[in-house]
Formats: structure tokens, C-alpha cells, sequence
């Protein structure tokens, strides 16, 4: 990893991002490049003119910049205001960067609450991961085990290969987790037939299993260990996470389709985000 996108707007969530990232940094010896988005739209209903509030985005990135140096004076630390839409700035900044940071913006506004939060916005639209902090997460909470929702198909290799590397490189517990269900109308047929839903449980743990063995081989010494659960994935990904330092999730969407019919199980896990959520494309 070389750069990490940081995005800030001067509130504590920014701030969590911010700490989140730096830490991120040490690890795989990346540098930082801060950005700060100023919505001339936005500007606008405030009163505000435009040159002000982009002086008061290059003083917040300033005083971050200073801080930093004080710091971890190792860390490379680069600065960009851009005036945009939030979404469509950070997107245009990621070229050059192998990994967003934003903080959670979860029930700020009663529009985001209905369309989303801007972190699953910029994940399904960008082609590098995405990670969405919590407002209240603090490096306490950081040396949890990484926990990875792994689905039925190929939409979460990528994620479990993410996740894979970041335990190893912390050296914390790898947990790989299955949710599976099906839907009542389908259930009872499956029982009448015989065997009833234990296959479906079967092949989730066949998945599981197989990773294991892969990832063992890559990561020699990782302690792994792998989880069915029946029941609502979003719900259940939140409670297996509740504890732990991350939470990695894979997505297939993409473009302006993608930003509009976002995957449900990303969406309903970060509507009730508990920890930093990483949203990985399985490129």
C-alpha cells in the first residue's frame, strides 16, 4: 500500500477517520493525503462565500498537517481541498490511492438517512477499498479480531484476501463469517423433501473451510477461525463484529447504477455501524 485518502470536514467523525488512518498508516508504511471538500452549494445557504469557507478547509488541514509532523514525523503527509459534492470530490481524488477513509456519516442528515451514507456512495463508485470509522471509535478498540462477512459466491474474495493481510500484519485473530437463510416461502419444500435446510448450512461450511486451508498456506502462524450463522446477514455481521477491531465486507456494484441500488447487506450493516467498516471491490 502506498497512499491512503483521508477524508476530513472538521468534525469529531473526521477526526476518528483521521486517527484511524494514521494507524493504518504505521502498519503498512503508507503515506496520508488529506482532503477536504468544500460544496459550493452547501456554501451557499450558509451565507458563507466560497473563498472563506475553502480558507477555513486549508487552515483545518494546516493545523492536521503540524500536528502530524509533531507526531509521527516518519509519516508523509500530503493536503487537497476540492470544491465539489463531497462523493463526487473524493472519488476524482482516489486515482493514486489504494484506500479511502471517511467517517461515518450515519443518520446525519434525514436525506442521508433515506439515501445512505456517503461512505457506501464513494465505495460502489471507486475501485479501491473503502473504510467507514465510526464517530465514536477510538484506538482502544483496535487490536480486535478482523471479522469478514464471506458470501455465497465470489463477491467477497477479494474482502477475505483484504482481510487475510490486515490480521496478519496486526497480528490479530482472522474470524471468516457465513450468514445463510432461506426465505420461508422456499424452507418448508426443502423440508418435505427430505434433508431439510442442512445442505444449505453444509455448503457455507465447505466455503469456509476452504479458506482456511488457503489461507493458512499464504499466512503461516494466523490464527483463523470461520462462523455459520443462520439469519438476517446485516443483523448478524453487526452482532459477530460487535467486538472487534474491523469489519470487512465485499461489494460488486459499481458506477452511477451502483450509487443508486446499493447492496442491501453493506447498506443495512452500515446503517447500524459499530466498528470500522471496510467496503472491498471484488476486482
Amino acid at each position: 500500500m502506498t497512499s491512503i485518502l483521508v477524508g476530513l470536514d472538521g468534525s469529531l467523525r473526521g477526526e476518528c477517520a483521521l486517527a484511524w488512518a494514521v494507524a493504518r498508516a504505521k502498519v503498512t508504511q503508507a503515506s496520508l493525503t488529506l482532503i477536504t471538500v468544500v460544496d459550493p452549494s452547501i456554501v451557499r445557504v450558509t451565507g458563507l462565500s466560497v473563498d472563506t469557507a475553502r480558507q477555513t478547509a486549508e487552515n483545518l488541514l494546516r493545523a492536521h498537517r503540524v500536528t502530524l509532523a509533531k507526531s509521527e514525523p516518519e509519516l508523509e503527509v500530503r493536503t487537497q481541498v476540492a470544491e465539489d459534492a463531497f462523493i463526487d470530490a473524493v472519488v476524482d481524488a482516489v486515482p493514486g490511492n489504494d484506500l479511502v477513509v471517511v467517517g461515518s456519516h450515519k443518520g446525519a442528515t434525514l436525506a442521508e438517512t433515506i439515501g445512505g451514507a456517503k461512505g457506501l456512495k464513494v465505495s460502489l463508485a471507486v475501485d479501491v477499498p473503502v473504510v467507514v470509522v465510526p464517530a465514536n471509535w477510538s484506538d482502544q478498540a483496535a487490536n480486535g479480531a478482523v471479522v469478514v462477512g464471506v458470501g455465497p459466491d465470489d463477491v467477497s474474495d477479494a474482502a477475505v484476501r483484504f482481510g487475510a493481510e490486515t490480521a496478519a500484519a496486526t497480528g490479530v485473530p482472522l474470524q471468516l463469517v457465513s450468514v445463510w437463510g432461506v426465505p420461508a416461502l422456499l424452507a418448508r419444500p426443502a423440508e418435505a423433501m427430505g434433508g431439510g435446510l442442512s445442505p444449505v448450512r453444509d455448503e457455507f461450511e465447505q466455503r469456509l473451510s476452504a479458506w482456511e486451508a488457503q489461507l493458512i498456506e499464504l499466512h503461516p502462524g494466523l490464527h483463523i477461525e470461520t462462523k455459520t450463522v443462520e439469519g438476517s446477514p446485516a443483523k448478524a455481521l453487526s452482532d459477530v463484529a460487535a467486538q472487534a477491531g474491523l469489519l470487512v465486507l465485499g461489494t460488486h456494484a459499481r458506477g452511477a447504477v451502483g450509487r443508486a441500488l446499493f447492496g442491501s447487506v453493506t447498506h443495512g450493516v452500515l446503517s447500524r455501524l459499530t466498528v470500522p467498516t471496510v467496503v472491498v471491490p471484488n476486482r
